[in-house]
């Protein structure tokens, strides 16, 4: 892996409603993909679940989404997650655009999430993963988060930070 920095930057209201509409739509394909949903379905379900967990869109509160900046200041991918519960953080949402995969984004993107994280009090992490996504699956693994529960579906991770 190549030594490079990143860091997060806070969305603009245009990129926020630009993620919300990739967002839903990319959950509902999900949905679809591991059976939890049909194709006739899945797009409100996606839909309800986004609006519920931000009921006040990018404003709601202890939700960070953050664009992924490099070192060229080029935007390299997103990452959403939330204060779950006292101590936890949830990764609602995680995503290097893929001309920059395999190249240690991820990876970065997920050690300075813990920082942040360890930051704001919180010492665990929190994830869920569908099971089809073996390269997620993989790089969880890779930082040591632990397989908390499984369903035919999803595997939910945790991590202590």
């Amino acid at each position: 892996m190549e030594d490079f920095n990143i860091r997060f930057r806070e969305m603009s209201d245009d990129e926020f409603e630009k993620f919300a509409e990739w967002d839903i739509l990319d959950y509902s394909q999900d949905l679809i993909k591991s059976g939890i949903c049909n194709e006739e379905n899945a797009f409100e379900s996606a839909k309800k679940s986004f609006n519920e967990l931000l009921p006040q869109g990018k404003y709601t509160k202890d939700n960070f989404i953050y664009v992924v900046v490099n070192s060229d200041n080029k935007s390299v991918g997103f990452i959403w997650y939330q204060k779950y519960k006292e101590d936890i953080a949830f990764i609602c949402d995680f995503l290097i655009v893929e001309k920059f995969r395999k190249q240690g984004y991820g990876k970065k993107t997920l050690l300075l999430v813990e920082k942040e994280a360890k930051e704001k009090g919180l010492n665990k992490i929190l994830l869920n993963v569908f099971r089809y996504n073996k390269p997620a699956f993989s790089l969880y693994k890779s930082l040591e988060y632990k397989i908390r529960d499984e369903e035919a579906e999803s595997i939910s991770m945790l991590k202590n930070i």
